[in-house]
């Protein structure tokens, strides 16, 4: 079995899809490890970060594992030779927005707070530099986002026996997903990136293989509605709505949403469903409210470039009285904790001001625009870029799942836009590519043979040339 003309074996056998590598996990090991180091060690980067066992078994605490992963892909991408192929308008704005964090950090109230941080922005912009450029042939891209599945569904599989043994709300794995908000976020991106991952490898599949596909974003499902996040819950109906709009088979589509809205309201727990009606009204939505109001505070007082990176703790602690009834909270005699902002938006304006809010909605946007060009460039790749093109879609969608979850999390420096945004820089090459081989070979099939040629194409095999 091959995806872009090569098998796991390695060997070329054509130009042409015959069908996806293999969906077990014997299969996309021997994959796996026919790849490149720098590949590999991308690979594991990411399952070190999202994963994190290393926060799980006390054993694997004996190196900083996401740490070492990252830096050596980079090694590895240099001493490989590796091509720097990703060069799309994403690149320029991620530098931009790198540009305003760093001069934020410069003039910020606690420019020692921000430095501190740096290197987390440093660690998201080496990630989208090794994925957009290492998974970079259909190969590459299908095996990264079979393992980025499948740490996914690590998480989600776990979520969802604890719903149905009545566990109680889950979140993911330790790190940036223990929260179940956050983990809820992660799940409106795993959701249609699983499910169009089964649609376009669906005419090459078993009957068994669908089955066990169709689980993945059903598991997902039931992950949002295990974490009692509300945010998540909006997210992903706001996923579903945009795949209805976006969806040729309209009326199909409105019956699945009728009855799977439904479905998912009634196989919420009571507790869950009076936290829709308090919404607005509760503890919850007045304190983000009040954070809200204070951060566009902060916008309006530092407009070009905020308060500083990582300032929001520090600013707020020193400028904003605790409101009537609201209680300090401390992790240990003398150390407080300060609630966040609640908003990736306000976060961005608060802290880098306009200019960096400007930047990183063009970010957010610019996964929309790359994946509508990928679509476009594959358009002259008929059925060959039917994965492609699907990819392109699920990435579209779990873009939305981020901007409407995030209205509602301090998530903006977390991993999901950044990931999202460097698959998509990897699909657009990998799509730039696919059309450009596709292309090449219609023009020398159609081409006509020159006199020499037709004289050599037409001497029998096994037969010297006089």
């Amino acid at each position: 079995m091959s995806i872009g003309g090569r098998p796991v074996s390695g060997r070329s056998v054509g130009s042409a899809i015959r069908s996806p590598l293999p969906l077990t996990l014997l299969g996309v090991w021997r994959a796996f490890w026919a790849e490149p180091w720098s590949f590999k060690f991308t690979c594991l980067y990411v399952f070190f970060e999202y994963v994190r066992p290393q926060e799980v078994y006390e054993w694997l605490t004996v190196l900083p594992w996401s740490r070492v992963t990252i830096l050596s892909a980079v090694f590895f991408f240099v001493i490989e030779g590796g091509r720097v192929r990703s060069r799309s308008v994403a690149n320029g704005l991620l530098l931009c927005f790198a540009l305003v964090v760093l001069l934020s950090s410069v003039f910020a109230y606690s420019p020692t707070e921000s430095f501190n941080k740096l290197v987390l922005l440093l660690n998201w912009l080496i990630a989208f530099f090794l994925i957009s450029n290492t998974a970079s042939d259909e190969r590459k891209f299908y095996l990264f986002i079979v393992l980025f599945l499948l740490w996914c569904i690590k998480m989600s599989q776990f979520a969802t026996r604890s719903f149905l043994t009545g566990g109680g709300s889950s979140g993911g794995a330790p790190g940036w997903f223990q929260n179940t908000g956050e983990f809820a976020l992660q799940m409106c991106i795993f959701v249609p990136l699983s499910l169009f991952f089964l649609i376009g490898l669906y005419p090459s599949l078993k009957k068994s293989q669908v089955i066990m596909l169709s689980l993945l974003p059903l598991s997902g499902v039931i992950g949002v509605v295990n974490s009692g996040s509300r945010g998540g819950l909006l997210g992903l109906g706001c996923v579903g709505l945009w795949l209805l709009l976006k969806s040729k088979r309209k009326v199909r589509g409105l019956i699945v949403l009728a009855v799977a809205a439904p479905t998912i309201w009634a196989i919420l727990p009571q507790a869950q469903r009076d936290r829709f009606s308090t919404a607005g009204k509760d503890e919850t939505s007045v304190s983000r409210l009040t954070y809200w109001k204070r951060g566009l505070d902060m916008a309006s007082k530092y407009p070009v470039l905020g308060v500083g990176y990582e300032n929001w703790g520090a600013y707020i602690e020193d400028h904003y009285p605790l409101a009537p009834g609201e209680v300090r909270k401390y992790v240990a005699p003398g150390i407080s904790v300060v609630e966040v902002s609640h908003n990736i938006f306000i976060e961005v304006v608060s802290q880098l001001g306009y200019t960096g809010l400007v930047l990183f909605v063009l970010l957010i946007v610019s996964i929309w625009f790359l994946n509508a060009k990928s679509r476009r460039v594959l358009r002259s790749c008929g059925e060959r870029g039917r994965f492609l093109e699907n990819m392109s879609h699920g990435l579209d969608a779990g873009n939305v799942g981020f901007i409407v979850a995030g209205f509602f999390m301090a998530v903006a420096f977390n991993p999901f836009l950044w990931f999202q945004l460097a698959m998509t820089a990897a699909l657009h090459v990998v799509a730039l590519q696919l059309a450009n081989r596709t292309n090449m070979s219609t023009r020398t099939h159609h081409r006509r043979p020159q006199r020499s040629e037709r004289a050599h194409l037409h001497v029998p095999a096994g037969f010297a040339k006089i």
